[in-house]
């Protein structure tokens, strides 16, 4: 294992990959959602606004009857692509001996050794947790990649429901009931990527203020 944890490819990959989800994260809240007005329409609550909110602006058809997609829809289809391509990447990267990028690493609590150690760090930091007092990096090493595994998985099936959307998604018609069903899969996903987000960059905070330099280990130019 390197000094910092993580081979030099991760860390620019985990720079773009957290980008790209901040910047996705916020498309997605404030875009609005090209679809025909109808009582089948997939719900889109404050709570879990994966697709976007419900515009009140006037709907925009095209010549052809059907609503025009908005800018923010767009950029949130482009950005979705982009994540896409990203998680495959990161797979790939998973089969490398890099440190810090293999399966182990990236989902410990599949293998026994794994779960082990992962038990251990907890039992160890839960009380610290409840004051903010985090243990060094290198102490706690199977939780923080747990949580990176964690959020590669919600990405993974966001990425699916939504590429289903994407080519599923009505602006001519009342949306279907698999459609519904997958939008709200997209948006609890979305809901706990978001949990998961903010869990990581609270930590992140609370290391750098304890003095433990954590953001020294994911800098893409060491």
């Amino acid at each position: 294992m390197t000094d910092q944890g993580y081979a030099k490819p991760i860390r620019i990959f985990h720079s773009i990959f957290a980008l790209c989800m901040l910047a996705q994260l916020a498309v997605g809240h404030l875009m609005d959602v090209p679809e025909v007005e109808g009582k089948h329409e997939a719900s889109t609550s404050l709570i879990t606004a994966a697709i976007a909110h419900e515009s009140h602006a006037p709907v925009t058809l095209s010549a052809s009857g059907a609503v025009e997609e908005s800018l923010g829809f767009e950029v949130h289809e482009f950005l979705g692509l982009t994540i896409a391509g990203l998680v495959l990447i990161r797979l790939l990267m998973a089969m490398t001996s890099w440190p810090g990028a293999g399966w182990r690493e990236l989902f410990p609590w599949l293998f026994a050794e794994g779960r082990s150690r992962l038990i251990q760090e907890f039992k160890a930091q839960a009380s610290g947790w409840l004051s903010l007092k985090l243990a060094p990096p290198e102490e706690g090493e199977t939780i923080a990649r747990t949580v990176h595994g964690l959020m590669i998985l919600a990405s993974v099936v966001m990425g699916i429901s939504g590429t289903r959307l994407f080519f599923g998604w009505s602006t001519t018609a009342p949306q279907t009931a698999s459609i519904e069903a997958i939008a709200e899969i997209h948006e609890t996903v979305v809901f706990g990527l978001q949990i998961l987000i903010a869990v990581h960059i609270l930590a992140v905070v609370l290391h750098q203020m304890q003095g433990h330099n954590i953001l020294a280990r994911i800098k893409p130019n060491k």
